[in-house]
């Protein structure tokens, strides 16, 4: 693995610290790594195959994204499940 030290302006720093933040990671390192993959993946650096099955894989995995998150707000709406709860939950089955 490789290592960069990285300067970003305050604006980025404060949407990774306000939005970013436990949604696509927990540490600075962390969200900044998921963003650099994840933009790669959809500009197709990262997948082999023709365009149209990156495209068809981006948009299940929007759809997923989509059911789960809202999935979990509806929990969450019905007292079943806290935010947090959630988070918690998923870093312990990535971390399995």
């Amino acid at each position: 693995m490789r290592r960069a030290l990285v300067s970003l302006p305050d604006g980025v720093w404060k949407i990774i610290d306000e939005e970013l933040k436990g949604q696509i990671g927990d540490g600075d390192s962390e969200v900044i790594r998921n963003l650099v993959i994840a933009y790669l993946t959809e500009k197709g650096y990262l997948l082999k195959g023709n365009k149209e099955q990156q495209e068809q894989i981006a948009s299940e995995l929007d759809i997923h994204d989509t059911m789960i998150t809202a999935l979990a707000e509806m929990l969450e709406e019905r007292g079943q499940l806290s935010q947090e709860e959630f988070e918690r939950r998923v870093k312990k089955k990535l971390h399995q």
